[in-house]
């Protein structure tokens, strides 16, 4: 609503006075510019300007503003399975192995529930802006997101998240307990010679687990008893009561995971004054293009994984409970699993300097530096360890001002310490091959990498492997990307080639494959017109491997029809059904006790298609989001209830029919 006023003590001759073109009365300020009233207004003076770019990136990115995709806005991406719950541990559908080298603990089943530094945003905005995020999901599963940034000063941005996500459990003792938050600003001085970012990151994962179910059997009975699926026993947990409260977060069997991170990096740049001089009002923009810049950057985080047995006691290490461990999972000393905990602390500082050839291409430096990172572990059996690693780094990128050509060539050499001999190399090349050809990237990525501290003998958690002597697994990949925008095609693929591979054969022992191991996953994505308002999003993926320890669906697919029009000129409406089918495979295992996923050669699952129906839409700026998965488990043969589970993985179903209710809000403050 706008409301205006106004108030004249000498009313001029209407006659004399200046028109616009549309009849309007001019005043005298607008007389003097030519007639033109809104020729100098200030488009940000009533309005937002907004945009972001991920950290360590120059890409500048805006706000998602579509309706369709829902996964968006949700915590985990299509191609993840997760363990009968929201919160649970997940495991990607498409291969996806880490190659970072250096010091890995070894810990990231709850991953895709946690924030980093690589995916923090940077904004700038000329006004405060917030986003409010509300995901109600059946049995009191729910989502809450908060977001808040805005520029304390022209050059200078700070911005606010904080993510809840909590459930219940659709199975026994299957709660969970997610939060995050993360604060990061932005800044630089007014001549722009320093700059700097801080970012402080603090996330906890907090899961129940049961070991999944007794048998997959009862699923199947038809008496009526385990229609209600929380009333199936589970391996472990016990027989908790089911509780809606949304804050009730006790974790009695399962992981707590907690990590806080503090991140400050900060630079100051020798180059070139610049000024830009506005001919109409003759106002000056100061610029300045740097040359030569010096930077440092310092990391101190800790670490915590914790699994809590709260079922054991020390009277009942010879029950029936007690063998569940020893039987099911095979583990000696049980009385040790009653509390197991690794704790890190990790403390790195790296400087290094950038060099930029072409002072109006901030897109094209070379840089050089080096880093030490100071190590400190804790653990429950062997007390504490302290180790170093000394590393030096390079990176060279150039976007050209044409966007003809986009380099990017990094590399990393671990010298000495806890990681020495560990490296990465990878360069990716991107180039347009013109508006109807498309756009075509290739990259490669070699690296050496220790494993995960987890897999090392000092570790608290259950490792009977009595040697010590793993060899550094070495990764390659190939990789390549096609776009064509005027047939909305995209096509990829990756091949990996690894040797040394370090996996978990059983729940409590790992070993190395030392032979030569390949994966080759081709992919393809594209938006097919059915109609003047229905669209079909189509994505297709097949992967090969050569190795039984490697488990992979040979077909991955994904699909969603959906009718996407605009309802009386302000609302964005997008309703249909999504599909998403993998074809049998030997799925992974889970180990509750070390929170790590095992490949298994025994139990194969093979799932009907998951089955969505939505209807999301978008006015101005309030989204909804509804959604009702996995219609596929409606089972005529038992009153037409929703108890054909699907498999996450051996003994984990996923749930029946699952209602999401979602509201997504921006303000402008």
């Amino acid at each position: 609503m706008l409301v205006s006023a106004a108030l004249l003590a000498q009313r001029p001759s209407l006659q004399n006075m200046r028109r616009d073109a549309q009849g309007r009365p001019m005043g005298a300020a607008s007389q003097m510019k030519g007639g033109d009233s809104l020729q100098r207004r200030d488009n940000n003076a009533d309005s937002i300007t907004i945009f972001y770019r991920l950290f360590d990136s120059s890409r500048i990115l805006f706000i998602d503003s579509t309706v369709g995709e829902f996964h968006k806005r949700f915590a985990l991406k299509p191609d993840m399975l997760f363990l009968g719950s929201l919160g649970q541990p997940t495991t990607s559908l498409l291969f996806q192995p880490l190659m970072r080298p250096g010091f890995d603990h070894g810990f990231h089943a709850y991953d895709a529930y946690r924030y980093t530094v690589e995916g923090t945003r940077i904004f700038q905005t000329t006004r405060p802006y917030s986003e409010l995020d509300y995901i109600l999901g059946s049995r009191s599963e729910q989502t809450i997101n908060v977001l808040h940034t805005q520029n304390l000063k022209p050059t200078w941005n700070a911005s606010f998240e904080y993510r809840y996500l909590g459930s219940p459990g659709n199975f026994s003792a299957s709660n969970t307990a997610h939060s995050n938050m993360r604060l990061a600003s932005g800044f630089s001085t007014r001549n722009r010679r320093y700059s700097g970012h801080f970012i402080y990151i603090s996330n906890r994962n907090r899961a129940s687990q049961n070991g999944g179910i007794l048998s997959d059997s009862l699923l199947d009975i038809d008496n009526g008893q385990f229609n209600n699926r929380g009333s199936i026993r589970t391996w472990l947990g016990g027989e908790p009561a089911f509780s809606t409260n949304f804050f009730s977060t006790a974790i009695r069997v399962g992981h707590d995971y907690r990590q806080q991170q503090l991140y400050w990096r900060h630079q100051y740049d020798f180059g070139q004054k610049d000024s830009l001089v506005n001919e109409e009002d003759s106002s000056v923009t100061r610029l300045f293009y740097p040359r030569f810049r010096v930077q440092h950057s310092i990391s101190y985080q800790t670490m915590r994984f914790l699994y809590n047995e709260g079922e054991l006691s020390d009277t009942s290490l010879t029950d029936a409970y007690a063998n569940v461990y020893r039987q099911r999972f095979g583990v000696r000393r049980v009385g040790a699993i009653q509390a197991i905990r690794d704790q890190w602390t990790d403390l790195t500082n790296e400087a290094a300097v950038l060099a930029y050839p072409q002072k109006n291409n901030q897109d094209q430096f070379l840089k050089a530096g080096a880093g030490l990172q100071l190590l400190q572990g804790r653990f429950d059996t062997a007390g504490r360890a302290s180790y170093t690693n000394l590393y030096l780094l390079g990176e060279y990128r150039n976007r050209t001002r044409n966007r003809r050509w986009d380099i990017n060539a990094h590399g990393r050499l671990f010298l000495s310490g806890l990681n020495a001999g560990d490296y990465t190399a990878a360069i990716s090349l991107q180039t347009s091959l013109g508006k109807k050809a498309g756009i075509l990237q290739l990259g490669f990525q070699n690296s050496n990498r220790t494993p995960s501290f987890v897999f090392d003998t000092l570790t608290s958690f259950i490792n009977e492997s009595r040697d010590n002597d793993l060899r550094a697994e070495n990764w390659t990949r190939f990789s390549g990307n096609y776009y064509l925008p005027s047939l909305q095609l995209h096509l990829l693929g990756n091949y990996y080639l690894v040797s040394n591979y370090t996996y978990w054969n059983t729940y409590t022992t790992r070993t190395q494959e030392a032979t030569l191991q390949t994966v080759l996953h081709l992919g393809a994505e594209k938006k097919i017109k059915l109609g003047k308002r229905w669209n079909w999003y189509a994505e297709v993926h097949l992967q090969t491997e050569t190795s039984d320890v490697i488990n992979l669906p040979l077909v991955y697919t994904r699909h969603r029809i959906a009718l996407e029009t605009v309802v009386k000129k302000n609302m964005n409406l997008s309703t249909g059904v999504e599909i998403r089918y993998f074809t049998p495979f030997t799925a992974n295992d889970f180990s509750p006790m070390n929170g790590q996923w095992l490949p298994q050669d025994t139990a194969r699952i093979s799932n009907r298609p998951d089955i969505a129906a939505y209807l999301n839409f978008r006015i101005r700026a309030f989204r909804l989001f509804t959604r009702i998965e996995n219609l596929n488990t409606i089972d005529p043969n038992r009153g037409f209830g929703f108890l054909a589970n699907n498999l996450a993985a051996p003994l984990y179903p996923t749930p029946g029919m699952f209602i999401r209710f979602g509201i997504y809000w921006s303000f402008v403050n």
